[in-house]
């Protein structure tokens, strides 16, 4: 089956080009091939490169261009709002030309959280046999095979291209990570997004956004699409309000249920006991209480379980069942990643932000015997705001702080480190500064004894350090692992077998 662009936008004067079957939609001049229609998207750094790409793509075989800006080119037609239609568009070609069902999604917003709630969603899915793609920022595939991703959410066009192959490949559900940016950019304009969840919201990206309300309205988006069916809202957090008041002006009027470890709700968290192990709880539900055995460490990951099981329980699935196989589920990379040396705790976060600093110590502060180790540093080209306040975390909820580099990317590091310590006051606290990371790791390593847990945050599952624009490679976990193999080596060599 074939279709036109006129019957996806229809307009008045139709161009001959328009009522012309054509082989799909390409956001890249180099990767387009005969009969595709190129959509040139204004290039913000290099405007003047916008008609250029547009010229190359027809060169190469175009049938036409779709693009945001008049061009005043051949077969070109300006649709100022395409960024947000061309999901949409790429979804009805691929609908019409395949015939293929896409899989149900369900999809996760919020500041921290995401990245977990989405892997552990897509975990229980396929614990209870059904293929499930994940989509977001420690990669994207089905289950256990994961390819790794350019965005957290990626551009309209691939992702639909990405849902239309996972259906190819037999999954039924998808499972995505819902970015501020992807939501507000209409990345994820096309998908018939059915189940939704909120974590929390807290500083970051204010760089992009500039409030954090604004950053707020961004994340509401996810919940004004009219395909929804379910609202599922953590209340606890402050900015729970704005997703609830976008669900209930939803004309779809979707389902709203709530999820509280504090306060009565709709699943309700209480009996909470810490381990090294992970945690139990007891969830209350209007269908019967249960008792949840989770591996995951940290009290924040409680909230991240409930999320995924409400919203696995939502695409239908037993909850008790789904209860039943939460000891097996496992979380993302450098989520909470533990590496376990003897009594010694080393623990691999993510965390990047003043917010979930906090919530990573203050989770592992009830864990720890002796001391608790912050080995944190910031990003380069990012919010500068939020320096300071990482470091007075790292102070207010943790015994031994060591201030190290992240990515600096293009910015000197000797300025990060300076707004790290703006106005901070660092007396009596146990403090160190040590600029390379590799270094930074060693030190703690071999300075952690028995009872300690040392946290890295701020990298987690990446595997490169971004220095003067350039990746380097860089895993936080090999290196802690390393520092630790070479410690005992050590060791070994001073006390040898008798």
């Amino acid at each position: 089956m074939s279709i036109t662009f006129q019957e996806l936008y229809p307009v008045e004067n139709i161009a001959g080009w328009m009522k012309q079957p054509f082989n799909g939609f390409v956001l890249d001049s180099r990767k387009v091939q005969q009969g595709q229609i190129f959509i040139a998207l204004d290039s913000f750094s290099q405007p003047e490169k916008t008609i250029q790409f547009a010229r190359i793509a027809l060169e190469k075989g175009a049938i036409a261009v779709v693009s945001e800006s008049q061009l005043e080119i051949e077969n070109s037609i300006q649709v100022a709002t395409v960024r947000h239609l061309m999901g949409t568009w790429q979804k009805q070609y691929l609908k019409a030309t395949t015939q293929v069902e896409l899989p149900q999604i369900l999809a996760v917003t919020g500041t921290n959280g995401k990245t977990t709630i989405s892997r552990l969603v897509a975990e229980l899915l396929m614990l209870q046999g059904q293929a499930c793609a994940v989509m977001g920022t420690t990669g994207n595939g089905i289950l256990p095979n994961l390819e790794a991703s350019s965005h957290t959410t990626l551009d309209a066009l691939h992702l639909q291209n990405a849902l239309h192959e996972y259906a190819v490949q037999g999954a039924k559900f998808a499972s995505i990570e819902a970015s501020s940016h992807g939501l507000e950019q209409g990345r994820l304009a096309g998908c018939d997004i059915e189940i939704a969840a909120y974590s929390n919201l807290s500083r970051d990206h204010l760089d992009y956004h500039g409030t954090l309300e604004a950053y707020a309205e961004a994340k509401s988006r996810l919940f004004k699409f009219e395909s929804l069916k379910v609202a599922i809202i953590n209340i606890d957090d402050a900015h729970a309000h704005v997703m609830i008041d976008a669900a209930k002006c939803n004309p779809a009027q979707p389902q709203i249920l709530t999820y509280s470890t504090t306060q009565k709700a709709d699943y309700q968290v209480q009996d909470i006991q810490y381990s090294l192990s992970g945690v139990h709880f007891r969830l209350i539900t209007k269908n019967g209480d249960f008792t949840v055995h989770s591996p995951l460490l940290g009290h924040f990951n409680i909230e991240n379980l409930v999320a995924s099981l409400i919203m696995a329980e939502q695409a239908g699935f037993d909850l008790e069942q789904l209860i039943d196989i939460a000891p097996q589920l496992k979380g993302a990379p450098g989520r909470m990643q533990v590496i376990r040396d003897g009594e010694r705790l080393f623990v691999v976060d993510y965390a990047h932000t003043p917010d979930a600093l906090i919530q990573v110590l203050t989770t592992l502060k009830r864990h720890v015997s002796q001391d608790l180790w912050a080995v944190f540093g910031c990003g380069g080209d990012r919010d500068r705001g939020k320096r300071p306040l990482m470091t007075q975390a790292a102070l207010d909820y943790s015994d031994i702080v060591l201030l190290t580099s992240d990515n600096p990317r293009t910015e000197n590091p000797e300025q990060i480190f300076a707004d790290m310590k703006a106005g901070i006051h660092f007396d009596g606290k146990n403090v160190h500064e040590i600029h390379d990371r590799r270094e930074a790791i060693k030190f703690a390593v071999q300075q952690a004894k028995s009872g300690d847990i040392v946290v890295i945050a701020g990298k987690g599952h990446e595997n490169y350090q971004e220095i003067d624009g350039v990746r380097h490679w860089f895993d936080d976990v090999v290196e802690v692992q390393a520092a630790i193999d070479a410690q005992h080596h050590d060791l070994d060599s001073a006390y040898p077998a008798q």
